[in-house]
Parts: structure tokens; C-alpha cells; sequence
């Protein structure tokens, strides 16, 4: 429960919310036009033959969507208003189109949210390696497209949790399996001092790589188990918790007195990491902080679940109690949305309720990032969140950070609506699913 909300609060932000969810319905590349003409709305996924043998107002040079292209599917990672461009999305960025897609629809009913979220993870199905082959490797989701040799395990594993998570909210079965062939490659190769695996790849030889606590997405990195966690709590098996605990204490080893998380394990001569959207920013040891924690939140409620060991639950009360002693930087852009969330999970299960920091800070660092009419009345920008941090000041294609419509942006933002609207849980990135 959030303090101030009335029911015309909570629909604003739930029709805030549902605007994100529109974004990646009309960015999605390669939808079909809709069958306007035929009374039929739906986004037709192969073209070849339509229904009553055709309609020759719907050209092959003109559709969005020919089935022989292989982006079709594939979600923006970011469009660049100025001119249209676009850098294709991978594996987390369909991750988190379909968490945003999976809330609108629990929450709607609406048939295009479910399409969009099928049409999405029928690419995530062409990333996964699957080939007997390469046996070490099996079930690991590939990061970039379905000819790449190397798959992460923190970006896949939001891919990962959006294939299980569809499942739950109605999609087919299929990704359920998909999504389990994920989880057993994690389980496979989990070891019990290094956490989960952190990279796979098939050239120039089939190898399974870890990190160790030297490296700077070590910490992090075990937001990989976040899936096991899902999977989990659709199946009920327990040997998928046993991961999920261990990459939880390896986070737990990352908080500082003042519950703040680090990047590093051990900061001591460390060099402070360049500015980015994960960390980087302040001055001094601040720039060791983690900014954007990727779930690592999610990862320690979830623990705290699992075994009822009040430890997780003290740490994530710790680091809520340190967000809320902060007043939010404008950059980078998806940090607010990312504490937010922390705040209101946290304080959900604690009953710690500090949602007025949350509302406090909306306005200016979330909802004015948003892409209205007034902003763009481009249908591949409207709805999405505005803000890119990655390459620097901007994005490929220069400009400003605010010029870029960005799926990490907008799947927190709207992750933060959601929440506040009292419909949704902001998906593979909560604790409670969907």
C-alpha cells in the first residue's frame, strides 16, 4: 500500500504504465499492419497467405513485417527520435519488453500486449542454444542475434524470466520449457564459491566461463538466478533455491555499513569504474555504488522467501533506508525508476512504507521523461521513456541522452507505475512475479 494514492491517482498511473506498453507494441520490428480494412486488428505474424485469400492493399514493400527477415520480433534497444534510427535490441532488451508486455496484459486482457510478447520471445527461442552439439552449452540464451558464438548469463537471464513469466500470464507453454532449458544450464554449471556462470560461448572453442570476485560484474552478475527464482514459484521444485541463496549472500557481500551496495567485493585498490548506468558516478568512493543494481534487490527478497532468514530481509531494508536518504541525480536516467522500485518492494514486504520518497521525486525523474504528444507524435517514440546512458552523454548516434527512447528506461519507469497503480509488479524484475 502506497500513502496519498486515490483511485484517480492509481488509473493515471496505470494509464501512464500502459503507454510504455503501447511503445514496444508499435516499436516491435517486423509487425504486420493491422487488417484495418478486413475488421480484424490483429498483428499478422506471416504474410504469405491473409485471411480470405489476401488484400492487395497490403504490399510486400510496404508491410513491416516479411517472414523471412530475421529481426522479426526484435524490440528497439533504442530509437533515436531526431531521424528515426534505431540500434536493434538482444537478449535482456526482449527480456524486458516482454515484463512491461506481461503486466499490461494481466492487467487488460488486451490481445495485442499478448502477440507482441509472443512475436518477441519467438526471437528470444532463435537466440537459445539448442544444437546437441554443443552439449556444455545447451539452453544458454545467446546475446545478440542467432548466429552469435557467445551468450551472457545476466542479460540472458531476463530473457529468461520473461519466457517463464509469459507462460504464467497465458502465453504458450513452449516458453516454459524454454525458459527451464535456461534454468538447468544455470544449474549445470553453478559452483558453490563462484555463483553462477558468467558467459558462454561455442568459438573458437565450447567453453563455460566464470567471473570471480575481482571483476566488477561479479556482484551483480548473480541476478542471473533471478529465473530460478520464477521458475520456482510456478513449479515448486526446490533445487532450483540453492543458487538463488548463494548469488544472494555473494550480494549480500557487496553492502557497505551504510547499506549502500558496491560494485566490487573488495574496493581496496580498485580503480573507480568510468560513468555508465550501473555505476560510476559522485566522487570518491561513491563512484564504487552501484547505481542501476540489474535486481539485485529481487535476488535477496527472494532469499529471504526461500529460507526466512531475516539477514536478506535487514540488507534490503538497509539499502532502502539508504536510497530514500538520497535525493535523485538526473542521470543517470534509469536510476530513479530502479530505486523506486527497490523502495516500494522492499517496503511492501516490510511494511516499511516510504512511498512518499517515491512520490516526492516522480514527477521531475520519471513521468517528465516519459514521450508525449507534446514531446513526439512519432507512434515508434510515443509512450516509451526518454534518457540513455551507456555510450556516455548519449547514444550512437550523438545528440543528447534525452533524444533517445531507450527499453531500459522505459521497463523500469513503467515497472514503477505499475507498482503504484496497484495492478502490476513490474514482472522479472519483482520479487512477486507477475
Amino acid at each position: 500500500m502506497t500513502l496519498g494514492l486515490s483511485e484517480k491517482d492509481r488509473q493515471f498511473y496505470l494509464d501512464a504504465a500502459l503507454r510504455a506498453a503501447d511503445w514496444f507494441v508499435a516499436g516491435q520490428l517486423c509487425q504486420y499492419r493491422p487488417m484495418a480494412a478486413q475488421g480484424d486488428s490483429r498483428q499478422w505474424r506471416d504474410n504469405d497467405v491473409l485471411p480470405g485469400g489476401g488484400d492487395a492493399s497490403v504490399s510486400w514493400t510496404e508491410g513491416k513485417g516479411r517472414m523471412w527477415d530475421a529481426n522479426r520480433g526484435r524490440f528497439p534497444y533504442y530509437y533515436f527520435m531526431p531521424d528515426g534510427r534505431h540500434v536493434p535490441g538482444l537478449s535482456w532488451t526482449q527480456g524486458r519488453g516482454i515484463f512491461v508486455l506481461a503486466d499490461a496484459y494481466k492487467i487488460t486482457g488486451d490481445s495485442r500486449y499478448l502477440e507482441t510478447a509472443e512475436f518477441a520471445a519467438d526471437y528470444i527461442a532463435s537466440l537459445q542454444f539448442v544444437d546437441p552439439h554443443f552439449p556444455q552449452v545447451r539452453g544458454a540464451i545467446r546475446e545478440h542475434t542467432p548466429t552469435g558464438a557467445w551468450a551472457g548469463s545476466l542479460d540472458a537471464a531476463q530473457a529468461a524470466s520473461a519466457l517463464i513469466l509469459l507462460t504464467k500470464v497465458g502465453g504458450d507453454k513452449r516458453w516454459l520449457a524454454r525458459g527451464r532449458e535456461f534454468c538447468d544450464y544455470l544449474m549445470r554449471h553453478f559452483d558453490e564459491d563462484r555463483g553462477m556462470p558468467r558467459k558462454a560461448s561455442i568459438w573458437p572453442e565450447e567453453i563455460v566461463e566464470f567471473g570471480d570476485t575481482s571483476q566488477i560484474f561479479f556482484g551483480i552478475g548473480q541476478c542471473a538466478a533471478i529465473p530460478l527464482w520464477h521458475l520456482f514459484k510456478i513449479t515448486g521444485e526446490k533445487k532450483y533455491l540453492r543458487p538463488l541463496i548463494v548469488g544472494a549472500d555473494i550480494a549480500l557481500s557487496l553492502q557497505r555499513s551504510d547499506g549502500a551496495m558496491n560494485c566490487y567485493v573488495d574496493i581496496t585498490d580498485k580503480k573507480p569504474p568510468s560513468l555508465n548506468h550501473h555505476w560510476g558516478a559522485g566522487e570518491g568512493d561513491d563512484r564504487f555504488l552501484v547505481q542501476n543494481d540489474d535486481g539485485l534487490v529481487t535476488l535477496i527478497l527472494a532469499a529471504h522467501e526461500a529460507t526466512g532468514d531475516k539477514k536478506y530481509l535487514d540488507a534490503a531494508v538497509a539499502y532502502m533506508r539508504w536510497i530514500i536518504t538520497n535525493t535523485p541525480a538526473e542521470r543517470p536516467y534509469c536510476v530513479f525508476p530502479v530505486w523506486a522500485n527497490n523502495v516500494l518492494d522492499v517496503g511492501k514486504v516490510s511494511g516499511e512504507d516510504h512511498s512518499d520518497w517515491v512520490l516526492d521525486h516522480l514527477q521531475s525523474r520519471l513521468l517528465d521523461l516519459q514521450v508525449t504528444e507534446a514531446i513526439s507524435a512519432d507512434p515508434k517514440a510515443l509512450g516509451g521513456f526518454r534518457g540513455e546512458d551507456e555510450e556516455g552523454d548519449s547514444g550512437v548516434f550523438g545528440g543528447v541522452g534525452t533524444d533517445y527512447v531507450v527499453t531500459r528506461t522505459t521497463c523500469y519507469a513503467a515497472g514503477t507505475l505499475f507498482r503504484l497503480s496497484g495492478k502490476g509488479t513490474g514482472a522479472g524484475f519483482s520479487v512477486f512475479g507477475v
